[in-house]
Parts: C-alpha cells; structure tokens; sequence
C-alpha cells in the first residue's frame, strides 16, 4: 500500500516537472529570441514571454493545482502557489533579458 502511494507521488512529480521544465524551456528561448534579434525593450519583454508562453504556463499551472487539491490545499490557495511561481519563472527571465541585453557584444 505505501509503495502505491509513494509510486503515484512519484508518477505526478514527474508530471509537474514536465510541465515546469517546458514553461522554463519556453522562457529560456524566449530570452534567447529577444536578446539575439535585440529589438524588444526591456520593458516590453515580460508582456511577450507571458503572451508566448501562456500555454506551457496555464499547463504548468493546471498540473500544480491539481497536485496541491489532491493533496487537500484548498483551490484558491494551490492557484494563488502555482501563480506565485509563475510570475517568479517569469521575473527570473526579465533579469536574465536585461542583463544579456546590457552586456556588451
């Protein structure tokens, strides 16, 4: 019985982490694109890598909540946790842009 549980533990894991390193994937060649082709400001780029990568983050966000109410989180809470990741994959993504933007060639 314990081995189901921690096998079916393991099993959605590896779902998340699908998701999580698509969206991650997505963000990575989002910042690649932008800085090779330098022609969004800074300031506009987090609006893009959102509006790209809106797929593999609602996909991302999906597995997360599901994950978190299966596990007894209230739904509210498990989308506000799965956002709040999100939005901080995102924010990294912004750094990362600004910084390979500003380095000089």
């Amino acid at each position: 019985m314990i081995t189901a549980v921690i096998v079916a533990a393991l099993l959605q894991s590896a779902a998340i982490n699908a998701k999580r390193d698509a969206f991650l994937s997505c963000l990575d060649q989002q910042v690649a694109a932008a800085v090779k082709g330098q022609s969004i400001a800074a300031e506009t780029f987090e609006a893009q890598a959102r509006e790209s990568c809106a797929a593999s983050a609602d996909a991302m966000k999906a597995e997360l909540v599901a994950f978190d109410v299966k596990n007894k989180v209230p739904r509210k809470q498990a989308a506000e946790d799965a956002q709040l990741q999100i939005d901080d994959f995102l924010s990294t993504s912004v750094s990362q842009y600004k910084k390979k933007a500003a380095a000089p060639k």
